[in-house]
């Protein structure tokens, strides 16, 4: 009984909500019925620079914009979990996942998430690799301090913004691996580029990138 009573406490404190549009829906839901009706039925595949391919299940627009706002400035990490599926989904129907061999994430640097308080592309790796049964591990790490990328106009500023701000952490046993980057949203694909590039060029691996969202226009 009394497990029962703490069920429905907890419940009216902390109701479930659409990780979309933050609506309360009932238990055991995912989304609410109006956010699901704008679930696109496929994915979308582009590059980060440097040519690695990058699958995301949704484009960065409207309620899947709304997803990422929620997470990143208003500090919602309990909708995390949700999002987590659909990449997943995205991520098995996108590649093999018999040759994908470790799971790892766009890091930020120790002030950055000292103040945010969390690495969203890091909860979005772990959880993929929850559900897909594959391993995640911290590669990379972000060394350098420097602008947010949305602070730099253009293309040319952004890439000098990002080179060499990252390096290995952890090389045990992953050369010739083929190891997938996760990251929240590629916007014009110039940081995650740069993470694989460090990755490849030290470990000789195969990277393979996924994000929840993609920016119709990549070359903006």
């Amino acid at each position: 009984m009394k497990s029962k009573i703490i069920k429905l406490f907890h419940a009216r404190l902390y109701p479930e909500r659409c990780p979309f549009c933050l609506r309360t829906i009932k238990p055991g839901e995912y989304l609410c019925r109006d956010c699901e009706k704008q679930i696109p039925s496929t994915y979308s595949m582009n590059y980060a620079v440097g040519g690695y391919p990058c699958c995301s299940p949704f484009f960065y627009q409207g309620i899947f914009k709304n997803a990422i706002k929620n997470i990143k400035f208003k500090s919602n990490r309990s909708i995390i979990k949700k999002l987590v599926l659909p990449l997943a989904e995205c991520i098995e129907k996108a590649y093999d996942l018999d040759e994908i061999e470790i799971i790892t994430y766009v890091p930020m640097h120790k002030n950055e998430q000292k103040e945010r308080g969390f690495n969203q592309s890091e909860l979005l790796a772990k959880g993929v690799s929850k559900l897909l049964g594959i391993p995640c591990r911290t590669l990379l790490e972000k060394h350098k301090e420097n602008k947010r990328q949305h602070e730099c106009p253009t293309r040319a500023q952004r890439r000098n913004n990002v080179k060499n701000v990252y390096r290995i952490c952890d090389n045990e046993n992953i050369k010739g691996k083929t190891i997938l980057i996760i990251d929240d949203i590629l916007t014009t694909g110039i940081t995650l580029g740069e993470c694989a590039y460090t990755l490849e060029r030290f470990t000789h691996s195969r990277i393979l990138c996924a994000t929840f969202c993609a920016r119709n226009n990549l070359n903006e």
